[in-house]
């Protein structure tokens, strides 16, 4: 069903580092694994690649690739392929451990594809075999070999045994696994159903309406790691840990569920939680926030441990989806840069009346910007500043009905230049790549 950890590591979450000598296993993995053969065929397919057309790589990956894509095909039985498929993989460590001959091989473009269909298919009948009534998928397991077969020793005296029987345990369900599911499920209406699924369930804190990192773990043994030692609602056990909080909130905008994203950064988001509440300012981030399962119900809410790493990135890269879209800078079909927006912000973003901020301008003097109502406005590379101006407060979305009626763009020394395509065409677009622009202002119908 999942990645087995034969690697002595748990992955992202760390705090579960006794998995690893339990014989555990992730789905977090298998599901980037589907997600990465799904890329490599989206992008033969974008290269228009023929099914003949060969790529030359080193004959012991060759020989390994055509094994395992053997055994995927026929093996369907979960230990018959465990057994296979673990033997075609030390063999190859072994033929690569102190280097490879360095004779090439051709392999086509077909056996590729049916390789990683292969291998997809493979991700999508674990995904059926794990999930459950309520359509989630568990992250973690943890294997017992109950029955097995003792090998001759070794010539160092060791004493193998071949497992012939597994005994599965699940753990409780953890944010990680379904964060990973979300981001590979490419029908909205799926990843509706998974969003439903995850607010009622034990990761949703009701009372705090944000996403605990995982369930309760009472009924588990230490033995996990020691995210078990911890308290309930406390660091890596069952608090709102907010890189993967982040994590999820991004992948129901990739998922294109607009209005759940919506209902999610509400609650989730720092800037938006109440000060008294938090226990710190809003501007500065935290490791995690003490879920409602904590006994102490006076920390619930609160922040612990300063940070500016994970969820800091995840931060910023919702915050550029929302505000200038996936692919600011295209190519048009004369192969010439161009910047198209396709922001994603709701109504309630947009200014309700008219406001003065401050900000340092290209000369580096501090000045004043007044922004009508109906306006929201952002800096764009760090240099040039955007402002959004939306008179019916339409919520501007992907797939939403609404048009730019017309962009005024201004450079320096009072250089103003019209465009009513609804994007600014070359050369000024590599202009604004350089900093050049001072701001743009663009109006929406």
């Amino acid at each position: 069903i999942g990645i087995e950890m034969e690697a002595d590591k748990p992955g992202w979450y760390d705090a579960l580092n006794g998995l690893p000598g339990l014989l555990g296993s992730s789905t977090s993995e298998m599901f980037e694994l589907r997600r990465c053969a799904e890329f490599v065929v989206d992008a033969f397919n974008t290269l228009k690649l023929d099914d003949h057309y060969e790529l030359s790589i080193f004959d012991e990956l060759g020989e390994f690739i055509k094994r395992l894509s053997d055994i995927l095909d026929k093996e369907q039985e979960p230990l018959a392929y465990w057994h296979a498929a673990n033997e075609a993989k030390e063999h190859y460590r072994l033929s690569v451990r102190k280097g490879i001959r360095g004779d090439e091989e051709g392999i086509s473009i077909g056996s590729l594809r049916i390789f990683l269909r292969r291998v997809i298919e493979r991700t999508f009948s674990a995904e059926k075999r794990a999930k459950g009534k309520s359509g989630l998928v568990p992250t973690y397991y943890t294997f017992e070999v109950t029955d097995y077969d003792r090998l001759p020793q070794s010539h160092d005296g060791r004493q193998s045994v071949m497992p012939k029987i597994f005994k599965k345990h699940v753990l409780p369900f953890f944010l990680e696994g379904i964060m990973h599911m979300m981001r590979v499920t490419r029908d909205p209406k799926q990843a509706r159903k998974i969003y439903d699924a995850v607010r009622g369930s034990d990761l949703f804190d009701q009372k705090l309406k944000m996403y605990k990192v995982n369930a309760d773990l009472s009924s588990e043994n230490e033995d996990i790691g020691r995210a078990r030692v911890f308290p309930r609602g406390w660091l890596e056990n069952e608090s709102i840990w907010l890189h993967m909080e982040y994590k999820y909130a991004l992948e129901l905008l990739r998922a294109g569920l607009y209005q759940e994203f919506f209902e999610t950064v509400d609650d989730v988001l720092i800037p938006f939680l109440k000060p008294e509440v938090y226990g710190r300012s809003t501007l500065e981030s935290s490791s995690f926030i003490v879920s409602s399962a904590h006994e102490d119900a006076s920390l619930h809410g609160q922040g612990f441990v300063a940070r500016l790493s994970g969820n800091t990135a995840e931060f910023l890269h919702m915050w550029l989806w929302m505000n200038i879209g996936q692919n600011p800078f295209v190519l048009n079909h004369q192969n010439q840069l161009c910047v198209q927006f396709d922001p994603t912000l709701p109504q309630s973003f947009f200014l309700a009346k008219p406001r003065v901020f401050g900000r340092m301008n290209k000369a580096g003097q501090w000045e004043e910007v007044k922004l009508p109502a109906h306006t929201y406005a952002f800096h764009f590379l760090a240099s040039t500043l955007v402002v959004y101006h939306n008179p019916q407060r339409k919520e501007l979305l992907p797939d939403a009905d609404y048009q730019i009626e017309r962009i005024v763009l201004t450079f320096k020394k009072d250089e103003e230049l019209l465009f009513t395509d609804g994007f600014v065409p070359a050369p000024y677009a590599e202009r604004i790549r350089k900093g050049e622009a001072d701001r743009m202002d663009v109006h929406f119908a």
